[in-house]
């Protein structure tokens, strides 16, 4: 028992490759469950993380994530003929703000003015519930 000492047990290399491994687990994880949420918005189902929430979750939208959503969003619009309600409703306006900042900073000139209609049908269309709601 004299020569026991405390140092022959200390963290080895074995520990510290299965924090790690953790933490690759983790990243996996993450990615997996932001590919799925990606998909579910390809497949037209509401937004369900506002962006600050996609932020804290998954960390910023790369490019690629950025495209993909403009993309959804533009495919939802045109080919669905969804109504600007409806797009609203499902996207939520701080989705549809940051893609019109990416369609900005491509350059995609076009499909920002697209975005800028929908703000503005979608200004007009609260602006008689306002009255409604304000008389009732």
């Amino acid at each position: 028992m004299d020569e026991f000492n405390w140092d022959d047990y200390e963290q080895n290399d074995d520990d510290e490759r299965e924090e790690r491994d953790l933490f690759g687990t983790h990243r996996i994880q993450q990615e997996l469950e932001k590919s799925l949420f990606l998909q579910d918005i390809q497949k037209g189902h509401p937004l369900v993380l506002d962006p600050s929430e996609f932020i804290t979750l998954f960390g910023n939208p790369t490019n690629e994530d950025m495209n993909l959503l403009t993309q959804s969003f533009f495919i939802q619009y045109h080919r669905v003929g969804m109504s600007v309600d409806t797009l609203f409703d499902r996207w939520g306006g701080d989705w549809i703000f940051e893609i019109l900042l990416y369609c900005e900073k491509e350059e995609e000139y076009e499909l920002c003015s697209i975005l800028k209609d929908i703000f503005q049908e979608w200004k007009e269309g609260i602006r008689p519930l306002k009255g409604i709601i304000e008389n009732a």
